[in-house]
């Protein structure tokens, strides 16, 4: 898409706006999924990784980590739950699936925004899994790993269709 092609050659300020600007988007949608009940605590699918997934060529490592710290950051300030165990969840879930999303799009002749949103989202969750085994002081997580992969193969699913539909020539956001 022509919009993602010349945000890439943006510099100085603008880059620095391009980031923000991309983070709030992505805050906007995580806030909005943090408003619906959850049946599993802590759990949300992710909604948010879509603007993430879509900008993932767009952006360098180090971008992409200020763009999860501004996403997170802001979120938690809005929900009151800054330096709470859920804040820790989300950045090491948020971070941790930012390295290996990035480090499979240098492979896109390998990998699909599917596969990457799959992976993104098993790491993601159970990066979170094994955290929560320290905060919560949980004995034993094994019991949550299957659940975890059950879970990370149906969000990832929802989340890189959805990408992949965006991102389509034929979806409803187009350049003219």
């Amino acid at each position: 898409m022509k919009f993602f092609n010349d945000i890439k050659n943006h510099t100085g300020k603008r880059r620095i706006y391009d980031i923000i600007f991309f983070a709030f988007i992505s805050s906007f949608i995580a806030a909005v999924e943090n408003m619906f009940p959850r049946p599993i605590p802590y759990f949300r699918i992710g909604f948010s990784f879509i603007v993430i997934l879509m900008v993932i060529d767009v952006f360098s490592f180090k971008e992409f980590i200020l763009l999860i710290l501004i996403k997170n950051v802001s979120v938690a300030l809005v929900f009151a739950y800054i330096f709470t165990p859920p804040f820790y969840l989300g950045l090491c879930g948020g971070i941790s699936s930012i390295i290996v999303m990035k480090l499979m799009s240098y492979f896109k002749n390998v990998f699909s925004i599917f596969g990457i949103s799959l992976a993104g989202s098993l790491v993601s969750n159970l990066s979170q899994a094994f955290l929560s085994k320290y905060l919560f002081s949980l004995p034993d997580i094994s019991f949550l790993i299957v659940p975890v992969f059950i879970l990370s193969l149906i969000t990832g699913s929802i989340v890189g269709i959805i990408t992949m539909v965006l991102c389509s020539d034929k979806s409803v956001i187009r350049d003219n």
